[in-house]
């Protein structure tokens, strides 16, 4: 799954946030100049028209955008502190339909002094009868700036709540050959996708996030050239120097009948969680 979040004026997406979104797949966050590009929206978009976005999150100017480029990717949104009524630099609204075909979900601090909560509720009461649902959300702890705390609680809730299509947990199978029910029990056959390349593999995480089991073959086999073609360690090293994905909760088998590789790749995947969980204990 693939979550664009967008930043606030002058912010970015911190470390922490971001960890807590890898959770869930793959996170993308641009670097945006709202003050020196006034169409941050369409650019955004074009950005990332083709990279099969499934989730838009954003922070007050993020928010704003967010809105406006859910209804543009016709995808379910979190956004905090929108500044939907008006904002402190120029930026074109592109024409969009009424709905995103879902829902979005916004949480307003009550103590926000930025973005006055009060002016949000009333743009979105001058839209009702438009077709677009909403989940809102008013924390009266809450300010203008979205603690580490409040940010992992409305995200796990907004994940709990939103479509179970899109957040359906994936099994990954690495291998050239082999079938699913040539390893794992029949039953299980339709929680996997098939990947036969290294090139596959990558291309998949890239696309859809992590997921949250790999089983992993070595030797895939011959490339176009007749060479022996990256293997399951290739794709162990990706994941774990290349990636840059939080592996600390991946779940993974290695069903290769090559005992030497399948030894090295259990190392280097056991050894760097083990690294990443001794960091953040």
């Amino acid at each position: 799954m693939n979550t664009l979040y967008i930043h606030g004026l002058n912010g970015s997406l911190t470390p922490e946030k971001r960890v807590i979104l890898e959770r869930y797949g793959n996170v993308q966050s641009p670097a945006i100049d709202y003050e020196n590009n006034p169409d941050s929206i369409m650019w955004i978009y074009n950005q990332y028209k083709d990279a099969k976005i499934d989730i838009i999150m954003g922070s007050s100017m993020g928010g704003f955008a967010g809105y406006h480029l859910s209804k543009l990717f016709k995808t379910p949104a979190l956004l905090f502190n929108p500044a939907l009524s008006e904002r402190s630099v120029f930026q074109n609204i592109p024409e969009t339909g009424e709905t995103n075909g879902s829902c979005i979900s916004i949480v307003l601090g009550s103590k926000d002094t930025v973005v006055s909560p009060k002016d949000t509720l009333s743009f979105l009461g001058d839209i009702l009868m438009q077709s677009q649902n909403y989940n809102i959300s008013i924390r009266y702890d809450l300010e203008h700036r979205i603690p580490v705390h409040v940010f992992e609680e409305e995200v796990t809730k907004f994940f709990e709540n939103v479509s179970p299509n899109i957040l359906k947990p994936r099994r990954l199978f690495l291998d050239d050959l082999r079938s699913i029910v040539m390893v794992y029990d029949k039953t299980f056959e339709s929680e996997f996708d098939i990947v036969r390349t290294y090139d596959d593999f990558v291309d998949y995480i890239m696309k859809n996030g992590l997921p949250e089991f790999i089983s992993f073959d070595n030797d895939l086999g011959l490339d176009d050239n007749g060479k022996l073609a990256p293997d399951g360690l290739a794709a162990a090293k990706w994941l774990v120097y290349e990636s840059g994905l939080d592996l600390r909760t991946l779940q993974y088998k290695v069903h290769s009948a090559n005992p030497v590789a399948a030894e090295q790749i259990r190392g280097l995947l056991g050894n760097y969680m083990k690294h990443l969980n001794n960091l953040n204990s």
